[in-house]
């Protein structure tokens, strides 16, 4: 009777795709699926759409306007799987791997920036009173008397994030490091919050002490 020792599987090498989910977008020199069965002999998983659950996109040319915008949602969101060219694919396939591994286990990262603020800067137009009753997160660097202020308007106003906060007020500072890509403990302590909770979306509306002041200040 003869015994295997040892399968093909104890002789295959790890490469930065092994067990590591990739999507193609664009077009490429190789025909899709002739790059899509490359990656699988190397162990790629394809996925056909991009989603929070990959590890690599290989971007081609000609990508189109909604894969570039759905890229940028994940990114917004705090997902960032590893953009290769397909420059970056030849010199995989060719083994050179140090340069392209990323880590198994896929993780929220995001980076408050600018265009969070904006994307989410609350409006204080239409309305008499637009936060009535809304729960209001104050960062801890921001004024003081505007707890006070906000309660008289009947808005509530916390020193915490919760699944009940409908906005977070940042300082002036804050703001202010946002517009020179900087950040602060303020808004690192937003980045965690959301970064370790389950939500896929950043969803909260922003505004900063001296938007927020000048609109409970106006008669």
């Amino acid at each position: 009777m003869q015994y295997e020792l040892f399968s093909d599987a104890d002789f295959r090498q790890e490469t930065p795709f092994t067990g590591r989910t990739v999507c193609l977008i664009g077009s490429f020199r190789s025909a899709s699926k002739t790059l899509q069965k490359k990656l699988q002999t190397i162990g790629a998983e394809i996925k056909q759409g991009l989603s929070r659950n990959l590890h690599y996109v290989v971007m081609g040319k000609d990508v189109s306007a909604d894969s570039l915008s759905s890229l940028q949602g994940l990114v917004y969101n705090g997902y960032t799987p590893k953009v290769l060219s397909e420059s970056d694919l030849d010199d995989i396939l060719e083994g050179h791997y140090s340069p392209y591994t990323v880590p198994e286990q896929i993780t929220k990262n995001l980076h408050l920036t600018l265009s969070h603020y904006l994307a989410g800067q609350l409006s204080y137009e239409g309305s008499m009173n637009p936060l009535y009753m809304k729960e209001l997160y104050l960062a801890p660097d921001v004024a003081g008397e505007l707890y006070q202020m906000l309660g008289n308007r009947g808005i509530y106003a916390n020193a915490y994030i919760d699944d009940t906060t409908d906005a977070l007020v940042i300082s002036n500072a804050s703001l202010q490091r946002l517009r020179d890509g900087q950040t602060d403990d303020s808004l690192r302590y937003i980045e965690h919050l959301y970064n370790q909770s389950r939500a896929q979306t950043f969803r909260y509306r922003m505004t900063s002490e001296g938007e927020l002041l000048g609109w409970l200040m106006t008669p």
